[in-house]
């Protein structure tokens, strides 16, 4: 099964990297900060045009490093990649730059707390995204948000079982 959410996890992303005509990094940024950097731009200003420049390059840095690996958990990846969700594509890459950021910024932790860093940004990237454009919500990421809330959400990413390698 982790196999198959990982295959499908890398489809999205190829899809979302194919329909945003990933470019090159042009901040200046090293590709590891710019993976940073475009974590915080998706948690803070997920639709401005600014962030799109920096998180093209880091989606495609991420999709094609060896220096860091992402394990693509079928547990987290599916409680926000419902179709009835219009984030959707927006918290697939948000929790995928997300999880990178996280790694490169805590290497010592383990699976399910960069599982946990990646579903906050793309949690964090949806909330903004929803102030602009309030049609968009989603009963079940709302959910998850309420989860958050009541501190509970590492508990739902520790149930997806995605701590191992």
């Amino acid at each position: 099964m982790k196999i198959l959410s990982k295959l499908l996890f890398y489809l999205v992303l190829l899809m979302i990297g194919t329909m945003t005509g990933l470019g090159q990094n042009q901040s200046g940024l090293t590709e590891k900060d710019n993976v940073i950097a475009a974590a915080r731009a998706l948690e803070t200003a997920p639709l401005d045009k600014n962030t799109a420049k920096l998180t093209e390059p880091a989606l495609r840095w991420v999709i094609e490093t060896k220096d860091i690996s992402l394990i693509a958990c079928g547990g987290t990846f599916t409680l926000f990649s419902d179709k009835k969700n219009k984030q959707s594509s927006l918290m697939t890459m948000s929790y995928m730059i997300g999880m990178a950021a996280y790694k490169l910024e805590n290497p010592n932790k383990d699976e399910s707390a960069v599982q946990l860093g990646g579903l906050e940004t793309a949690l964090k990237a949806y909330e903004t995204a929803v102030k602009e454009k309030p049609k968009t919500k989603s009963d079940q990421v709302e959910a998850l948000l309420v989860k958050r809330a009541n501190g509970e959400l590492a508990a739902v990413v520790n149930a997806g079982d995605c701590g191992k390698k």
